[in-house]
């Protein structure tokens, strides 16, 4: 009997949570060895296209590979008997075809040419997902920048209130920020979606001069890009993507910490959707807990900590390193499974979002209106000179926040300013906010054009 998966992902309480479809069952065991065994199969049908195998014997060996049925505890048990990870897949490969074609099972290439090509896979898989997720979450956010580019929220610096700005131009700030993620990912699959065929030492030396003919056709086969050279003892691409997932799980979980803090009671601009049956607490029953924003940072957590894994798979020794590869084992499916959970909840708490902007417009003009203080310094500039009205403004900003005045205009109109400063845009922070609208409307053209 074999032992159920103590992976988290698999899961049937909490997997929803790590991995998405068809990410998480791609890594099962199952889905493994169905993948290595197409992988065996087009290098054999990519020998023949050369002449270097008979078709027959290709053929012999796709059908072999593509129909079973296989032994998978017999294939461990040989596996585990030879401390090979691949001796008793190909042994099962064998025994399923003529005994003429045997000897063409897996001929002259390596475990590494497997896994590496699968590891390829793996990630075109992924950045599929990815690809679709992004392009949903600017499609939102896109929405959603030109629908609230009037609506008022308060900005904030090192945590504290700053000036008005506009809740469309926050969701611009985080589209253009996943905008560049996506150029990444477009820049980067061309080197990251690459075959891997190398042999023994890389240089495929069993092959002689028919090693870049062989390395084009498995290309065309397998349905990867075909690299310059074999790269099994360079891990550079495989750390790049690693890399590349943790900046784009920092950018989600950016978003996903920001819509954390705004849904906080005191605060409460935006929200999370909560139905009927959900429940944040089984002590607390006024509790609507941040499921999906805090999981976000999560998330973009696991992805910072599995990327360094692949990282360090870049520093290798010599034309094979078993150091370095195995490693990917562990950390890739964790990687994967991460970033396109975080990019498929992001899309939907995005799709989902409360927007409370009737709280939004109330915050920025709260406590007496002194996040209008850089407007009133900009009105009392022409009047005071820059120094005179930062000095003004800052000694009736004081005097609100310390309760000597109800409002910051208030305490304007009592400090002596020149007659006929009329003070009455400070009253309303939306009178602040022209930059941002600005910005809103030039950055959706832009983006229009980028055909997203």
């Amino acid at each position: 009997m074999r032992p159920e998966s103590s992976h988290l992902r698999d899961s049937r309480l909490y997997g929803q949570n790590w991995a998405v479809e068809p990410v998480r069952s791609w890594f099962t065991e199952s889905r493994r060895i169905a993948s290595w065994l197409e992988i065996l199969a087009a290098i054999a049908q990519a020998q023949a296209d050369l002449g270097a195998v008979p078709r027959a014997a290709a053929d012999d060996i796709e059908r072999a590979c593509t129909s079973g049925p296989f032994d998978l505890d017999w294939i461990a048990g040989r596996s585990h008997a030879t401390g090979h990870s691949t001796t008793g897949l190909l042994e099962a490969v064998g025994d399923l075809v003529d005994t003429d074609h045997a000897r063409y099972v897996g001929l002259g290439v390596t475990v590494q040419d497997i896994s590496d090509t699968w590891t390829a896979l793996t990630i075109k898989l992924t950045a599929e997902c990815l690809d679709r997720d992004l392009r949903e979450l600017l499609r939102i956010l896109s929405r959603g920048a030109l629908a609230h580019r009037h609506t008022v929220m308060l900005g904030r610096t090192h945590g504290q209130p700053g000036v008005p700005i506009t809740f469309g131009f926050k969701q611009a700030q985080w589209a253009e920020e996943l905008t560049r993620g996506l150029e990444r990912l477009d820049e980067g699959r061309p080197r990251w979606e690459t075959a891997q065929l190398g042999g023994s030492a890389g240089s495929l030396a069993y092959w002689g001069a028919d090693a870049p003919a062989l390395m084009a056709a498995f290309g065309r086969r397998i349905g990867l890009a075909v690299p310059a050279l074999p790269w099994a003892s360079a891990r550079d691409c495989v750390a790049e993507f690693g890399v590349f997932t943790a900046l784009l799980g920092a950018s989600l979980a950016k978003i996903g910490n920001e819509i954390y803090q705004l849904q906080r009671p005191e605060i409460g601009e935006l929200g999370e959707q909560w139905t009927g049956e959900q429940i944040g607490s089984v002590t607390m029953p006024q509790k609507r807990n941040p499921e999906r924003s805090e999981q976000l940072v999560t998330l973009g957590r696991l992805l910072r900590s599995h990327a360094l894994v692949l990282l360090e798979g870049a520093v290798v020794e010599h034309e094979r390193d078993g150091r370095a590869w195995k490693a990917e084992w562990v950390a890739l499916p964790d990687v994967c499974c991460a970033v396109t959970r975080a990019s498929s909840l992001c899309a939907e708490l995005l799709a989902s979002l409360e927007v409370h902007a009737d709280r939004m417009h109330a915050n920025a003009g709260d406590r007496g209106g002194v996040a209008m203080s850089e407007r009133a310094v900009r009105m009392l500039e022409p009047h005071l000179g820059r120094p005179g009205a930062y000095a003004a403004v800052r000694q009736a900003a004081a005097g609100t926040q310390a309760g000597r005045f109800a409002h910051l205009g208030d305490a304007l109109a009592e400090s002596g300013i020149p007659a006929g400063v009329d003070l009455s845009p400070l009253r309303d922070p939306r009178s602040a906010v022209a930059s941002a609208e600005a910005l809103v409307q030039a950055w959706s053209q832009a983006w229009d054009l980028r055909g997203i």
